[in-house]
This record gives C-alpha cells, sequence and structure tokens, in this order.
C-alpha cells in the first residue's frame, strides 16, 4: 500500500475508510451502496425543553426518504441533522429549524457539516485476495436508520480475527479471507432485513406513517429500524384493514 509518505507490506489489509474509501478504488471496485445526504448543525445558545429526549421526524413533508432529528447535549447546546432522498437538503432543513424555531430561536450554528451515508446494504464483493473491505466502505450500514457504528465495529473485530489467523496460517486467499462472512453473517441478515424494510417503509405515505404511530410501540419501532424481530411486528399490523394488505403480508416475506 503506498501512501503521500510512504509504502507499507501487510498480509491483510482492512478496508475501513470510509464511503469514497480509497483502497476500494485501488482495487477497482466501482459498486457503491446507495447513499443518501445528510446534512447536520451544531448549534449552541438552544432552550431546549428536555434534554433528556432524542427526536426523530418522519414524512415526505419534512424529510423525503428519510428522517430528520434532534440530539441535545445540554439545555444550551443540540445537534440538529436531517437526511433525505431525491431533494435537496437545505430547504428540509429550514423547514426543520422552523418547527424547532420555540427552542432554537436563539441558538447560533457553530458547525455544520455534511456527508454521504451508505443505505443500500452491502456491496456485492468486498472481500478479495489480501483485502477485506468493511464499514462505510462496503455499505455495512443499517439501511433504516443510517446508523453504523455498532456494524461497523463488529465488522472491524471480525475482520480482525480473520486477518489475523489468515496471516498466522500464511494464506490470505480471498477464499480463506471469506470465514469472515461466517463471523459477521448475524449483521448481514440484519443489514438485509432493514434493507427490505426500507424498501417498503419508503413508499409509505404521511397517512401511513401517522397509523403506524399509533398502533406501534417504541420496541416495535427499533426492532422493524433494525431488521429484528419483523415477522412479530408484521403479525401485529395484521389486525389493521388497511395497513395488513399495503404492509404487513410484505414485512413477513422478509
Amino acid at each position: 500500500m503506498r501512501t503521500p509518505k510512504a509504502e507499507y507490506e501487510c498480509s491483510v489489509l482492512i478496508g475501513a475508510d470510509g464511503y469514497n474509501s480509497r483502497v476500494a478504488r485501488i482495487l477497482g471496485v466501482n459498486e457503491k451502496s446507495e447513499p443518501i445526504p445528510t446534512l447536520q448543525y451544531l448549534m449552541a445558545g438552544s432552550r431546549l425543553e428536555n434534554v433528556d429526549e432524542i427526536r426523530i421526524y418522519v414524512g415526505n413533508g419534512i424529510a423525503p426518504r428519510g428522517y430528520a432529528w434532534l440530539f441535545p447535549f445540554s439545555e444550551r447546546m443540540a445537534e440538529v441533522g436531517l437526511g433525505v432522498r431525491g431533494a435537496p437538503l437545505k430547504p428540509y432543513m429550514d423547514k426543520v429549524l422552523e418547527i424547532l424555531r420555540k427552542e432554537l430561536s436563539s441558538a447560533q450554528i457553530i458547525d455544520n457539516r455534511g456527508a454521504p451515508v451508505p443505505v443500500g446494504g452491502v456491496i456485492s464483493k468486498y472481500i478479495f485476495d489480501h483485502v477485506i473491505l468493511i464499514g462505510d466502505a462496503a455499505g455495512m450500514v443499517i439501511p433504516m436508520t443510517g446508523g453504523g457504528i455498532h456494524s461497523s465495529i463488529a465488522a472491524g473485530i471480525a475482520a480482525g480475527e480473520v486477518a489475523g489467523e489468515a496471516s498466522q496460517e500464511g494464506d490470505a486467499s480471498e477464499e480463506r479471507l471469506r470465514t469472515f462472512d461466517q463471523k459477521y453473517r448475524p449483521w448481514l441478515e440484519r443489514i438485509r432485513r432493514s434493507l427490505k424494510v426500507l424498501r417498503i417503509f419508503e413508499r409509505l405515505s404521511d397517512e401511513d406513517l401517522n397509523e403506524l404511530a399509533e398502533m406501534l410501540s417504541d420496541e416495535d419501532i427499533v426492532d422493524l429500524a433494525n431488521g429484528l424481530n419483523v415477522g412479530r411486528v408484521a403479525r401485529k399490523l395484521l389486525s389493521h384493514p388497511r395497513l395488513a394488505a399495503k404492509l404487513a403480508r410484505q414485512l413477513l416475506s422478509i
């Protein structure tokens, strides 16, 4: 591996260098997981009513095919952000700030940043001779939430174990490194199920989402978003005359 400063040799290279992975480019990997653009503001001087409350806002009028959030750090400091697909970020961020105007009227933006988050699932090929791509570089993010910290840590642990074993054995072939899939299988399944849930939910109207909010518990929502116990939540929705046909039966097929 050659960098601007030096050249390095290794038995196994773990490419954990983000969505625009340089390692992937060097390998000639053109496939990328579908991204959702995100924008977030760090705001100081807020007047938050509840600092123990994380807020998530969904709906086509506020964050098309994504969601907005408010993460309090203290009564006077908060992060406001959103991700949308198929629409410009800034106008919808302005809508979010208007919704939160009462609590953020005196707040100032002291930092802003944005980045693409891969929510299209794991790419088809991420293991090669001597190389394993993980994290955002491989699309190892929970699609419904865009959360990738836990899934990437798990991928790093699994890749590290496989790389260490392969190096000691003197076999860093793609076939040997494929044992990563066995170690990481539970997360691969969660990502797969969460992506299927996302594809179903992104077609729902705001009316559908409001009805879901009335029917589902916090636990149900967390499970669906994370690709867990999807069947249990689907069976709960079967009692709803409209959502049973529109949503529950599709979820049961996952």
